[in-house]
């Protein structure tokens, strides 16, 4: 008798929890259809020093900005460029045109190739 209670009451937090989820109701796009929420992969900047931001996926490329370190960059993709302490792996940040070299970021998510 215990267990069959147990058993309706997890059953129905689960269908109250279940629309609130990223799958349910709450992301229902304006036509009632399920819109999927674009998330980027973030970074988080591994330097003692400002990195640079290149215009293109290499150390001799022109620097657009920088960046502090510790700071979180949201990061659109990933692909291979000059080499940079051994790494030849560079990210385009999301929003900007410029580059950092995977090197002198941390990613916490995986990243698209570009």
């Amino acid at each position: 008798m215990v267990k069959k209670a147990l058993l309706t009451h997890v059953l129905a937090a689960g269908v109250l929890i279940g629309p609130l989820g990223t799958a349910g109701w709450a992301a229902d796009g304006p036509g009632g259809g399920h819109a999927k929420a674009e998330t980027r992969p973030v970074g988080v900047v591994e330097s003692r020093a400002p990195l640079n931001v290149r215009e293109k996926p290499t150390a001799y490329s022109g620097v657009v900005k920088q960046l502090r370190p510790h700071e979180r960059v949201l990061l659109s993709c990933q692909k291979r460029g000059g080499w940079v302490d051994g790494n030849p792996v560079w990210y385009r940040l999301h929003g900007s045109k410029g580059w950092v070299s995977a090197r002198y970021v941390h990613n916490l998510q995986p990243v698209r190739p570009c």
